[in-house]
């Protein structure tokens, strides 16, 4: 028997040696691989506080332009109320008052007229909710008669009301 453990011996060793081996080379793969993934793990941890920041970033500035536009929604919205009040103010005058009332049947030249008509319309359109002077009003709005064969429609301001 210590014939055969002698004989043995070396075997056992050399069989032992070789999985040490092995289990040193599964250690280092794997000790690679969980280096690999520790960088990943740091590489996307990195990424998501980018874009963490990012978002951030963008979420402010969406806050600056809401808060500009509520600004200037409620500016245009109390300049139409004034543009409104201005309107209002000038019919009530031109229903009082003959001398201004004679004054608006007078001619206004069709440059003029043609810029009037782009202005908002006083129902509703001239309390800021579009551009200044950008939209179309309705077709009734003239400032004063027409010049025969300048425009097919015609009328005056006391005309159209």
């Amino acid at each position: 028997m210590i014939a055969l453990l002698r004989s043995a011996t070396p075997w056992l060793l050399g069989v032992l040696i070789g999985v040490a081996v092995y289990a040193g080379m599964q250690a280092r793969q794997y000790a690679a691989q969980l280096s690999e993934t520790e960088a990943q793990l740091t590489r996307a941890q990195e990424r998501a506080e980018i874009l963490l920041a990012h978002q951030q970033w963008q979420k402010r500035q969406m806050e600056q332009m809401t808060a500009a536009l509520r600004d200037r929604d409620e500016r245009l919205q109390r300049e139409g109320e004034i543009v409104d009040l201005m309107r209002q103010a000038a019919r009530d005058l031109e229903r009082t008052d003959a001398e201004t009332a004679d004054w608006a049947d007078q001619f206004v030249p069709s440059a003029a007229r043609e810029w009037l008509r782009r202005l908002p319309a006083e129902d509703g359109e001239g309390s800021g909710d579009s551009d200044a002077g950008g939209a179309a009003a309705s077709g009734g709005a003239t400032a004063g008669p027409e010049p025969v064969g300048d425009d097919p429609q015609s009328g005056s301001a006391a005309a159209t009301r």
